[in-house]
């Protein structure tokens, strides 16, 4: 997506529409998978696709740094752009789901309504409406950016690497405390900006790697990028093997949801150095990559994630012959991708046409 203060990179939406994608397909199986025939094989990181939204955090992150590119960063702008970026489809979703509930209403609704708008939502974790419970997320997201110009101006006092270093430390040291304290730190690690840190921290150093390695003029071969995302689904497969890891258990076996493994404590942190490795490697990729279309897809990812579960709760009970691979990858997705084009069309672009320029010196 083109930003006013950076240079536009296909590969990055060609990355967006991959974390879109996982998350739309893991939804259909979870939402629309009841009633279905059993899908002939399984994917690891299709069947966990909720990782995608773990994708689109280090790519947050790789984004604003990549924005900044070492130039002075004016607050007022950015958040402003941050909010015109954000803010028109986050209201329009909650508002729709609110609105579309059925008559009467408990009189707290209002309140409910402009908490859920809050970039604080998270801590409470209320409804975003009946089509916008992935949208705990985006608070997650906002949370990002208000610490974003901290993180920049701390990495250049602090010493670059050994920072970030630091920072990964701190966040691994305050869930082993939670989960010592609670005997579980699996909804601390997954709905929090504590356990998700490490992913935009992630994309911060890979975009200032990418950066040294654009003055070297240095490409890879696009079976680098294969090979991380291959490794990355092997360890997916392998640690969501133990059926209650997740809080999703398609076997129903973790009782209370609630998944109790320690493994949580690192889990953000593995995901940070896979997906990380992952994105470097694609963006340092030589050739065109998927392309323009898959480029074009990515555009529309926040409106694919914002309209797909109400795409999923339209078809679900819709082809029931058709297992939930096949009928999220050829009737949801596709679906979904018509509706994003025309969201994105009428609802994004207007108000991202309206953000400006914030590094002074930053190229259109």
């Amino acid at each position: 997506m083109q930003s006013p203060s950076s240079p536009y990179l296909a590969k990055l939406d060609h990355l967006r529409f991959l974390a879109a994608g996982l998350v739309v397909l893991f939804h259909t199986a979870l939402l629309a998978g009841a009633g279905r025939p059993q899908n002939p094989f399984s994917v690891a990181v299709v069947d966990q696709g909720h990782i995608g939204v773990q994708l689109f955090m280090v790519i947050s992150g790789f984004i604003m740094v990549t924005i900044v590119d070492g130039r002075c960063l004016e607050p007022r702008k950015f958040y402003l752009n941050r909010i015109l970026r954000i803010y028109p489809l986050l209201v329009l979703i909650v508002s729709f789901g609110y609105l579309a509930t059925p008559d009467p209403r408990p009189s707290s609704t209002g309140i409910d309504y402009l908490l859920a708008l809050l970039p604080i939502s998270n801590l409470y974790r209320l409804s975003y409406g009946a089509f916008g419970g992935q949208m705990w997320t985006v608070a997650v997201e906002l949370q990002f950016y208000l610490l974003f110009p901290l993180l920049l101006a701390f990495r250049h006092r602090y010493g670059g690497l050994s920072f970030f270093a630091s920072v990964f430390g701190f966040a691994v040291a305050l869930r082993a405390a939670q989960y010592m304290a609670n005997g579980t730190t699996h909804a601390f690690t997954f709905f929090t900006l504590f356990g998700n840190l490490d992913l935009f921290v992630a994309g911060m150093i890979v975009a200032e790697v990418y950066r040294s390695w654009e003055i070297t003029k240095l490409t890879l071969s696009v079976w680098w990028s294969v090979a991380a995302l291959a490794t990355l689904a092997t360890i997916v497969a392998a640690i969501f093997s133990h059926a209650p890891f997740f809080h999703v258990d398609y076997q129903h076996v973790t009782g209370d949801g609630i998944s109790r493994s320690g493994y949580w404590i690192i889990w953000p942190t593995l995901q940070a150095a896979m997906w990380g490795v992952f994105v470097l490697l694609y963006l340092r990729s030589s050739g065109c990559g998927a392309g323009a279309v898959v480029a074009n897809f990515g555009k529309w990812s926040y409106s694919t994630y914002v309209w797909h579960v109400l795409v999923i709760e339209i078809l679900k009970d819709k082809m029931l012959w058709m297992p939930s691979y096949l009928f999220g990858a050829a009737v949801v997705l596709p679906v979904t991708l018509a509706v994003s084009y025309v969201s994105y069309t009428l609802i994004e672009r207007p108000f991202l046409d309206l953000r400006s320029r914030y590094n002074p010196s930053g190229s259109a």
